[in-house]
């Protein structure tokens, strides 16, 4: 009676993890998006960055982990979901981004340096009284050079003490992008030190209602922006001339707004030429890499490589038609080979594979190509599970004894042959996730944890399987148990003689 009352909790606790599975696959999200692909089946860009000192110095690795730290949490405030981001020899980064719509916008903002820094303008060209020029795409490196010539003849400029830095803007009407250079300090008369973490924010001007992003300086970076913006109102009032702050991101001039009084610590970049404002696209780029920080390392983009979404469709399907056939041909085997008890394992070998995807989408877990390799080896494994405690009961049962004591013989038998066999399975598993790394890792992940699970079901369930069904007095004949006549009678006349 213990024995039944147990079995029947133990089947009581798998409906539940089912039911658990079930709403995680189906309900919690649609089907189609509870499991996460990788970038090998549902397609995404994959892109390997090489670090390097201003300068030419040598990167150290604690540099590199540190970027790679950095451009992970910048994929992450993109939304992108599971990002692969793994350092690879001294100074090269590997990013692998699955199902992303936009690559080239992604790899541009992950690879950025993100210096900001803020200028007093010195010159510019055009003037602030002037039109600035607008170009077709195709011309604006010529214009830049123009204009770095007529500005290198400014008095302003001085060689080694200043440098010119242009603002590319699209024009209102979408027909080119104006150009502007300015003159400023060789160095930054304020760092993105400054800036207050997770202070960068798109908002709305109250008072023109464009799309901004307003920047939070602490309060030692307020204090410097008062006194250097102070000075820009002094100098501005003694020589007439407007003052200009410009604030760059990395090289590029992203803002240069006219000062007509001292600063505090907050400020924002905006686009006074669009009728918008900043596009929505750039400012939360913008607000983006600000908030993640500078890398500490120059990043250069040395292989880029898409994958379409149809090629990960057709691996994802040639995936899924082995996986499924390959489990067919088990259920088949089992059922073949030990009748009834092969039924009885069919079961448990479709509860492992629900309870598996529940997993791999509870913890969650990306599925990749070699992934499903592993799925495929792990139903292996637990078939091998169920098919050593089959053949020990077969063994019992040609010893001449009842079904019910031939199965309490079999798994108490069994087991250790079962345990040896998946702890060696699981320390190759485990030695594969520590020395490799990307997608081999999700194999290794996926192995284990259908290993695991195998030893769970072919244990636990299938024992509670089999031990209610001869409870309850189901007459289990050595036939249905895949046992013949003959090998049960040898024993027996042997044992009269």
């Amino acid at each position: 009676m213990s024995s039944r009352r147990n079995n029947l909790v133990v089947l009581a606790l798998v409906v539940v993890l089912l039911l658990v599975a079930a709403y995680f696959i189906f309900i919690n999200e649609p089907v189609t998006r509870s499991t996460q692909l990788g970038l090998d089946l549902q397609g995404g860009v994959s892109a390997q960055l090489e670090g390097s000192q201003t300068g030419g110095g040598k990167v150290t690795r604690e540099e590199m982990v540190q970027a790679a730290d950095l451009i992970r949490q910048r994929i992450d405030r993109l939304g992108v979901a599971e990002p692969d981001v793994r350092v690879q020899s001294e100074n090269q980064i590997v990013v692998q981004i699955p199902g992303v719509k936009n690559p080239d916008e992604v790899i541009r903002i992950i690879g950025s340096t993100a210096q900001l820094g803020f200028y007093e303008v010195l010159a510019s060209d055009p003037s602030l009284t002037e039109q600035p020029q607008v170009v077709s795409s195709g011309e604006v490196d010529k214009t830049e050079q123009e204009i770095s010539n007529n500005l290198k003849d400014d008095d302003a400029y001085k060689e080694g003490k200043t440098k010119i830095l242009f603002e590319e803007t699209p024009s209102p009407n979408g027909n080119g992008t104006s150009v502007i250079g300015y003159i400023v300090h060789k160095n930054p008369d304020l760092t993105g030190d400054s800036l207050k973490q997770n202070g960068a924010n798109v908002e709305f001007d109250q008072t023109t209602g464009k799309r901004i992003v307003s920047l939070e300086l602490t309060s030692e970076g307020g204090r410097q922006m008062g006194e250097l913006t102070q000075r820009m109102v002094n100098d501005s009032l003694a020589s007439g001339e407007p003052a200009r702050l410009a604030i760059a991101l990395d090289q590029d001039i992203q803002s240069a707004p006219t000062v007509q009084e001292p600063l505090g610590q907050n400020i924002s970049i905006s686009n006074d030429s669009l009728p918008q404002g900043l596009p929505e696209e750039e400012a939360k780029q913008l607000e983006t890499v600000l908030n993640t920080g500078a890398l500490p390392v120059n990043m250069q983009v040395i292989s880029e490589t898409t994958v379409g979404p149809t090629l990960g469709l057709s691996s994802l399907k040639s995936g899924l038609l082995a996986s499924l056939v390959g489990f067919g041909l088990v259920l088949l085997l089992l059922l073949v080979i030990y009748r009834a008890l092969g039924i009885v394992a069919d079961l448990a070998l479709l509860i492992y594979a629900f309870l598996l995807w529940g997993l791999i989408v509870i913890i969650p877990i990306t599925v990749t190509l070699p992934g499903i390799a592993g799925i495929v080896l792990s139903i292996g494994v637990a078939a091998d599970a169920n098919v050593v405690i089959f053949e020990r009961i077969k063994e019992e049962i040609r010893r001449g004894k009842t079904p019910r004591s031939a199965i309490q013989a079999g798994y108490d038998k069994g087991y250790r042959a079962i345990l040896d066999g998946n702890i060696t399975t699981l320390i190759t598993a485990f030695i594969l996730f520590a020395l490799s790394s990307g997608s081999v890792r999700g194999f290794a992940v996926l192995l284990a944890i259908g290993v695991v699970l195998s030893m769970f079901t072919a244990i636990v369930i299938t024992r509670a399987l089999l031990g209610l069904l001869s409870d309850r007095g189901i007459h289990l004949s050595p036939a249905l148990m895949g046992v013949s006549k003959a090998s049960i009678s040898a024993p027996q006349q042997a044992r009269v003689k």
